[in-house]
């Protein structure tokens, strides 16, 4: 757990059950005795769009070290993929972006991250 003041830009959070990646960070004042808090401009890798968020200077926030990894897609389904594991040849049943998903094809070598069991495909290589 980090303090939201100590969060920098491009980390990766872990808040209300989704994965953002922090794009920017601004401290402001509020209130008529000017506390400051901690702005963060948050874009979600699991869906589009971007939203922000105020809390309090010493709020915790857990901060996530995502890992990408590499692997190939072995089989296209109608709303997922199954990739393969380039390092361990584990087979994963992973989600994409619907236009990411129309594009891949058997065979393609793909970038994905794996957290907490939810697996998604981040872009093609």
């Amino acid at each position: 757990m980090t303090e939201a003041k100590d969060i920098k830009k491009g980390a990766y959070i872990y808040y209300n059950n989704e994965l953002f990646r922090v794009i920017r960070k601004e401290i402001v004042a509020f209130g008529t005795h000017s506390h400051s808090k901690t702005k963060l401009f948050l874009q979600s890798l699991f869906s589009k769009g971007e939203k922000s968020i105020n809390l309090n200077n010493h709020d915790q926030v857990e901060e996530v070290d995502i890992i990408r990894k590499a692997g190939q897609v072995i089989s296209k389904l109608q709303d997922r993929v199954q990739i393969m594991d380039s390092v361990s040849y584990e087979t994963l049943d992973a989600k994409a972006d619907e236009d990411l998903l129309k594009e891949l094809n058997e065979g393609d070598e793909v970038t994905f991250i794996d957290f907490k069991g939810d697996v998604r495909v981040i872009e093609k290589r």
